[in-house]
C-alpha cells in the first residue's frame, strides 16, 4: 500500500501536512523509508521537508531513536509507543510547526494527541490481535476517529482522508463512514456482574425483582428495538417479558453455580427469593467478575491443604524422633524449608489463574520472550520441554502455547 500512499500524497497534498495511519510501530518504519525511497525515485527526497537541512541537522542530534534520526533528515517522522517521550514531543513539535510534512503513526495517535493535518491516509483497516493470534479490523469509532483528523480548522476550508481497504470490505466502510451506526446494549455481556452486584446491595431480592429491574435499562429498550440481534422472539410486551425472565433466569443459575448467591427452591419460579452470599459480596466491592472469588477460594484451600500436610509431616517426624526428657540437646520444630515459597507460589498461581486476566494481550512471538524470562524468575511455567532442542518437537509446540497464554504472561 506505500505506493498507492506516495501518489495520494503527491495528488491532494503536495505541499501540505500528511498524517498516516499504520497498525503497527514496525510499519511505521517501513512506511515511512518507502515513502523517502519513492520521492528519491522522482530525484527529489527531501520533498516532504518543509525547514532547512541545517536547522533540521542539529534537531537530529537531540533523537534518540535511529530510524527517527534517519527519517526526519528527509521531512518524514515516526509516531508510536515504542519511542521516548521526549523523541515524541519533538516529532510533534516538527509537524505543527510543517517542519516535517509526513507523520506515520500508530493508531493510538488518533486518541493520545491533537494533530491535526490536510490530509490523512488510514493505510489498512486490520491489525494483528495477539491474544487472537490473527488480523482483526479496527473498530468504526477508531476508524472515524482517524480520518476525524482531517482538516485544519484555521488553516483549511476542508480536509481529505484516503482509507485502504480490501475490495469486499469497501461497501461496508462506505455505508457506516456515511451513515450513522445504531448504538446496541452490551450489558448482555456483564449481566451476572451487574445482577449480583443489584443483590449484593439489596436492590433485588427475587427473580421478579430481577425482571423488573432490567424492563428500566437500555438493554430493553434495543431488545424491543432489535429483537432479532438479542434473539428475541418479536417486539410484543408477552415476547420481550419472556425473553428478559429467561435472561434473569439464566444468569441466576450460573450465580449459584458460582456460589454467588443462594436461591430457594419455590416451586413458582419468578417468587423464588435471591439472597448474596460472602463470596458474591466480595466480588461486588472488588469489581470482580462473577467466576473468580470461587476460583480463588479453590486456591486459597489448597494452599491451605499443602500447610497443613507438611504441618502433620512435621508433627510425625518430632514424635518418631522423640528423646528423653533429660537430654538437653534437642533440636527445635522446623518445617520444612520449601513450606512458605511452595504456598506462595500457588497462591500467586491461583491469582494469575483468575478470569480478569483473560483479556491481557500476548503480542506476537512474545511467547519467545516468556521463555527466557521463566527461566530468571523465581517461579515460573515448566520449561524442561523447550531445552530439548527439538528431541520432542510435539511437547515443545505444546509448551509454546503455554506460554502463548495471558495466564502464563
Amino acid at each position: 500500500m506505500n505506493k498507492p500512499a506516495y501518489a495520494a500524497i503527491k495528488e491532494y497534498s503536495p505541499n501540505n501536512p500528511t498524517l498516516i495511519f499504520v497498525a503497527s510501530r514496525r510499519q511505521t518504519r517501513l512506511t515511512a523509508f518507502d515513502l523517502i525511497s519513492y520521492a528519491a525515485g522522482d530525484e527529489n527526497p527531501r520533498s516532504f521537508l518543509g525547514c532547512s537541512e541545517d536547522f533540521i541537522e542539529a534537531v537530529v542530534e537531540t533523537v534518540q531513536d535511529d530510524s527517527l534520526r534517519h527519517t526526519l533528515t528527509y521531512g518524514v517522522g515516526l509516531h508510536h509507543a515504542g519511542l521516548s517521550s521526549r523523541d515524541r514531543d519533538t516529532v510533534e513539535k516538527l509537524f505543527l510547526k510543517g517542519d516535517i510534512q509526513v507523520l506515520v503513526a500508530t493508531a493510538t495517535l488518533a486518541w493520545g494527541v491533537n494533530l491535526p493535518a490536510r490530509f490523512v491516509i488510514v493505510k489498512g483497516t486490520e491489525y494483528f490481535d495477539g491474544k487472537q493470534s490473527r488480523y482483526v479490523d479496527y473498530p468504526l469509532t477508531d476508524v472515524l476517529q482517524m480520518i476525524g483528523r482531517a482538516g485544519r480548522p484555521g488553516f483549511d476550508t476542508e480536509g481529505k482522508a484516503l482509507v485502504m481497504v480490501e475490495e469486499s470490505k469497501k461497501s461496508f466502510y462506505k455505508r457506516f463512514l456515511y451513515l450513522p451506526f445504531p448504538v446496541e446494549s452490551c450489558l448482555e455481556e456483564r449481566m451476572c456482574e451487574n445482577l449480583n452486584a443489584e443483590i449484593a446491595i439489596g436492590t433485588i431480592s427475587s427473580i421478579e425483582d430481577a425482571v423488573g429491574y432490567l424492563t428500566w435499562t437500555f438493554y430493553a429498550r434495543r431488545v424491543a428495538a432489535n429483537p432479532s440481534y438479542y434473539g428475541a422472539a418479536s417486539s410484543k410486551d408477552k415476547d420481550v417479558n419472556s425473553f428478559l425472565l429467561s435472561v434473569v433466569q439464566n444468569t441466576t443459575v450460573k450465580l449459584v453455580e458460582h456460589g454467588c448467591i443462594d436461591a430457594d427452591n419455590k416451586e413458582d419460579d419468578v417468587n423464588r427469593a435471591l439472597q448474596p452470599t460472602t463470596l458474591g459480596q466480595t466480588a461486588s466491592n472488588y469489581y470482580l467478575q462473577y467466576r473468580t472469588p470461587k476460583q480463588m477460594l479453590f486456591g486459597v484451600k489448597e494452599a491451605r491443604k499443602l500447610v497443613m500436610a507438611c504441618i502433620e509431616e512435621s508433627d510425625q517426624s518430632l514424635q518418631v524422633g522423640s528423646v528423653s526428657p533429660n537430654q538437653t540437646d534437642l533440636k527445635p520444630f522446623v518445617r520444612p524449608t520449601r513450606v512458605d515459597e511452595v504456598t506462595t507460589a500457588w497462591i500467586l498461581y491461583a491469582l494469575a489463574s483468575t478470569h480478569e486476566f483473560d483479556e491481557l494481550p500476548v503480542r506476537h512471538n512474545e511467547e519467545h520472550l516468556n521463555v527466557t524470562l521463566c527461566e530468571d524468575v523465581m517461579w515460573g511455567a515448566d520449561t524442561s520441554a523447550l531445552i530439548m532442542n527439538g528431541r520432542n518437537k510435539r511437547q515443545a509446540e505444546v509448551s509454546l502455547d503455554v506460554m502463548a497464554d495471558p495466564h502464563t504472561k
